[in-house]
């Protein structure tokens, strides 16, 4: 047996094959992270996936989960921009008791210095989300 045959066999016993795909140019601009970290394109997304995983669930899982149909409506009325949505992590209504946002572990509001958002008026909610940063 020659050389690339014990090799090409070696693999098939002892690694599983994903094959993945991405836009044109994706390639190149993720080579050239990983010659600048010194590690090879397999070793970088392996070392991706498995920080992901690392404590037994998915990050991605947790953002793929998102709104309810409702609340998008209700974030869309409200018209919190886009970017905020990923620093939410529940938010309600009431007419009594007005507009709560609730944020990720991880955000604080610079204007409650919590994580939770309490307003009664839609131009607050706006206001106030956007004084949010990661901790």
């Amino acid at each position: 047996m020659d050389r690339t045959a014990y090799k090409n066999r070696h693999i098939k016993e002892h690694y599983d094959r994903i094959n993945l795909v991405i836009p044109k140019g994706e390639k190149d601009r993720i080579k050239k992270i990983c010659s600048e970290i010194g590690a090879s394109v397999n070793e970088y997304l392996y070392m991706l996936v498995c920080n992901d995983l690392a404590d037994g669930t998915s990050r991605m899982a947790e953002k793929k989960q998102g709104f309810s149909a409702e609340q998008e409506r209700m974030l869309e009325k409200w018209q919190v921009p886009r970017k905020y949505y990923e620093m939410i992590e529940d938010l309600s209504y009431t007419k009594d008791e007005g507009y709560f946002i609730y944020l990720k572990k991880g955000y604080v509001n610079d204007v409650t210095g919590s994580r939770n958002i309490h307003c009664m008026k839609t131009s607050e909610v706006r206001r106030i989300i956007g004084k949010t940063h990661k901790r």
